[in-house]
Formats: structure tokens, sequence, C-alpha cells
């Protein structure tokens, strides 16, 4: 919500959020649990028209395969926050994408990923970001 003013967002934007303060996660949830909470497990994920996938398939996506799916959230370090918070936030699909500070305390792998992930990102993304390499890509 503004502050001041008022925010008029149009009947077709699906709108994507992702803070940088992760406060949003439930510290007794599995990392799988936390992700795909909402969804139904027995549906696929749509990433895009031509691609979908398993639900524990796109947990993996984010670096999360075998046992780490099973961590708990009040566990994990800033960086695996980060990716439950960016997985949990994407399931649903956006055309516009409102990310603050994504790169921090991610690994250089999952920079890399989520890089070639906004490369081909087919909607409207706005960057709030001192990582200066980041936004040079």
């Amino acid at each position: 919500k503004p502050t001041s003013g008022r925010v008029h967002i149009a009947s077709d934007v699906m709108l994507g959020y992702i803070d940088q303060t992760r406060q949003q996660l439930d510290g007794n949830n599995m990392v799988w649990e936390e992700i795909l909470k909402g969804h139904d497990l027995t549906q696929p994920i749509i990433i895009n028209e031509r691609k979908q996938m398993g639900a524990r398939e796109y947990v993996t996506q984010f670096n999360f395969t075998g046992k780490s799916q099973e961590k708990k959230i009040g566990f994990l370090s800033g960086g695996e926050r980060n990716r439950v918070h960016l997985a949990k936030s994407l399931i649903h699909g956006c055309n516009v994408l409102l990310l603050d500070e994504p790169s921090n305390d991610l690994d250089v792998d999952t920079v890399r990923k989520l890089e070639e992930c906004m490369e081909t990102f087919r909607g409207c993304a706005m960057v709030i970001s001192h990582d200066r390499y980041f936004l040079d890509r």
C-alpha cells in the first residue's frame, strides 16, 4: 500500500513481490512444506506455456535436493531462506515482478540461476539492488 496517493493495478496484472526481509516464512515448516503451502500437490506447477513440473521437482530447481527439502525453515542460513522465499513467491507465476535486493545472501550458483531466469522472464521487472554486477547482467 502506498504511504500517500493511490495505486491502480490493472485486472490482468499478476504481481510478484520478493522482499528482502523474508519475514513471511514459518520457521516450523520444512522447506518443501513452506514453498508448496497452498499448492495442490497432485497438480503440476506451470512454469510457462511450454514447461511444467512436479511439486518436489520445482523445489529442486532452487537447489534443495533430497534431505535438504526436509530441513526446518528456522534452521536455514540467510541464503537458504532467500531461496525458499524466491521459490514460494514465484510458484504462482506473475507478469510484473518487484525484487528488493534479490541477490542478498545468495551463493554464486543461485545468483547465476536467478540471472538466467531474469533473462527469460516474459514480464516486467523492477529490481532494487546494490549488487552492481547483478544489475549489469
